[in-house]
């Protein structure tokens, strides 16, 4: 998918627009696509609305009807199933959920994530180091990635796995904390969340704990699937790893790891789940991308 955003959250039946999201982050979030094209509406705004919306973001989207409001000022979209959008009047632009979008020809782009990607650069590039886990690329370093992850997401511990790659391809990746379940609980305990990744950042190795914790939390999901599906061999492997999880909470360390400072900061630059992957420039690629499709995106090949 070579567009930068793309509304992908399509219903068959509804045809709707449905959210600005990376198309390879959230499977779940598609749905197919009507083969056959709809002839457009009657009206010279409302046709030329939908050949515009249909080049970006394909023939899904079939438009009922829009009309100038506000004196001309803007351009409301009423989508076939009944959902609402608003265009400029120049129909270059788009505006959905609190975003502005830019339609370029056949790609959207957008504008407020844009004008975010300056203060972005500059809150991660503030970030020492040493408050953060670092994946060194092997021989020239020719991108750095920041990325905010949590040892219980299943696409953190997948994007992990892509670290030798990233790392072969030039790219290092510093890693900074988000417990996805905050940092402290109703009863103002600390949340398992944390307590996993705050043993990461207090360990003497924090690579080799980085990996141990993500590597178990994964085998603990998988091991246990096919335990319940009645596979005893696997009883073992699954206590181990049970173990590992159990032992890294436990710890229970105050080392003054940076764990509560990173998880706000990722909520300033719009971090909202984990991964959530802020590249030297700014941008922000929200979900889990491979290896090489990051690689291309960010011009490494």
């Amino acid at each position: 998918m070579k567009k930068r955003f793309q509304l992908v959250c399509f219903s068959a039946a509804a045809m709707m627009l449905a959210g600005c999201v990376e198309a390879e982050q959230d499977k779940t979030a598609k749905a197919a696509a009507p083969a056959a094209v709809e002839t457009a509406p009657a009206g010279d705004m409302a046709a030329t609305v939908q050949q515009n919306l249909q080049a970006a973001f394909g023939p899904q989207i079939v438009v009922r009807n829009a009309e100038a409001i506000a004196g001309g000022q803007i351009v409301e979209v009423i989508l076939v199933d009944g959902s609402v959008v608003h265009m400029t009047p120049d129909l270059t632009h788009l505006i959905y959920r609190d975003e502005l979008y830019r339609l370029d020809g056949k790609s959207t782009v957008s504008v407020t994530q844009e004008r975010q990607n300056p203060r972005r650069a500059k809150l991660l590039a503030e970030v020492s180091d040493k408050d953060t886990v670092v994946f060194q690329a092997k021989g020239e370093q020719k991108a750095l990635i920041n990325v905010f992850t949590d040892i219980d997401c299943g696409y953190c511990q997948k994007l992990h796995q892509e670290i030798p790659r990233l790392n072969e391809l030039g790219i290092t990746v510093r890693y900074l904390a988000y417990p996805r379940s905050g940092i402290r609980d109703q009863a103002g305990n600390f949340t398992d969340s944390y307590r996993k990744i705050n043993h990461v950042w207090c360990a003497d190795d924090r690579k080799v704990a980085m990996t141990d914790m993500k590597t178990a939390q994964r085998d603990i999901g998988m091991l246990g699937r096919q335990a319940m599906a009645g596979d005893t061999s696997v009883q073992q492997r699954l206590q181990e790893a049970q173990t590992v999880i159990r032992n890294g909470m436990a710890s229970n360390e105050d080392c003054g790891a940076p764990i509560e400072r990173e998880y706000r900061l990722g909520a300033e630059v719009g971090v909202t789940g984990t991964p959530a992957i802020v590249v030297e420039d700014g941008r922000l690629f929200p979900g889990y991308l491979p290896a090489d499709e990051l690689a291309s995106r960010l011009g490494v090949i």
